[in-house]
């Protein structure tokens, strides 16, 4: 078997021992340093289902990955408890977190650290990939007086759920069944206190109560029930999350790397050919004029991999 077929006769293909060599060579700041320069929001103007009116929906959570059990990797991540007062689980994991566009499943920031780092504090340091124009989703443990004000600042409007405790003083009744609230900061912030707008309601098939707090106060342009309803495309998140671990990452679910930098190259690595794949199924979307997510990520992959490994994708072929 030869490189680029006729035209790498002399080479051979490198061996599964030399390709984990050149990794550990590289090491993982350059991968990180390629995702974080590609990793941008694809969705463009015509893109369906990546806006809500002229708002960019994206969303922020956390999740963790399971990682080999060395003992390189349980000391430099750690492991989490069995639950049932046996010891640790079986393997070690990190913790990560995304900032995604929703419409598009394409994560434009990400952060990792071992299993105990909190993955509030992984989801404020992406704050700052946030930008005017975007309206950002998060689930109700995300919340906090500092954590709002600093997203706040971004200029991006917030849709964020809240819990049913959190104190909110309401000054106003809106038409749509939404009000005005004030927010009062603790004593030590040294913030004045703000207003936002909270929306309440009950799923009818649980009777869950959902709280939502957002920046949008016009209840004209934006409805207490669409943006109750466009709320629940967080969810999406769980399918991008889906796409890694069981698309990309196989039956397993479980990275390869022995040590604590092949993980982080590999984290990397797996976000920016995410990235890339989804690129191509939102170019083939919209050529369709279809909403992204009506397109198989499974089948994308298939068709790009049964495309990379063909004489003309490499040099001196490629066009």
């Amino acid at each position: 078997m030869w490189v680029c077929g006729r035209g790498g006769r002399g080479y051979r293909v490198p061996t599964t021992g030399s390709i984990g060599a050149a990794r550990r060579r590289l090491g993982s700041g350059p991968m990180e340093t390629v995702a974080r320069a590609v990793m941008t929001p694809c969705a463009r103007p015509d893109t369906r289902g990546a806006w809500y009116q002229d708002w960019l929906l994206t969303a922020v959570d956390g999740t963790t990955f399971t990682v080999p059990d060395t003992e390189d990797n349980e000391r430099e991540f750690g492991r989490p408890g069995s639950g049932r007062g046996e010891g640790k689980t079986a393997y070690p994991q990190i913790q990560a977190a995304c900032l995604i566009e929703l419409g598009t499943h394409a994560v434009f920031d990400a952060r990792m650290d071992g299993y105990a780092a909190a993955e509030t504090m992984l989801i404020e340091e992406m704050f700052g990939s946030l930008r005017p124009g975007m309206l950002v989703l998060a689930d109700r443990h995300i919340y906090s007086f500092h954590r709002w004000i600093k997203a706040v600042d971004t200029g991006s409007d917030l849709l964020w759920r809240v819990a049913s405790n959190l104190i909110l003083q309401p000054v106003e009744m809106l038409a749509d069944g939404s009000y005005i609230a004030e927010v009062i900061p603790p004593r030590k912030s040294g913030r004045a206190s703000f207003r936002l707008r909270v929306i309440e309601y009950r799923l009818p098939w649980s009777g869950e109560l959902y709280r939502l707090a957002t920046t949008i106060m016009d209840p004209v342009r934006a409805p207490a029930k669409e943006l109750a309803v466009l709320y629940h495309e967080r969810w999406d998140i769980e399918g991008f999350l889906k796409q890694i671990k069981s698309v990309q990452l196989g039956n397993e679910k479980i990275f390869r790397s022995k040590s604590p930098d092949g993980v982080r190259q590999e984290f990397w690595a797996h976000l920016a050919v995410h990235y890339a794949t989804m690129c191509v199924q939102v170019d083939a979307a919209d050529h369709a004029k279809l909403d992204p997510d009506r397109i198989s990520h499974k089948n994308t992959v298939r068709v790009i991999r049964s495309r990379v490994w063909k004489p003309e994708s490499f040099p001196p072929h490629s066009k």
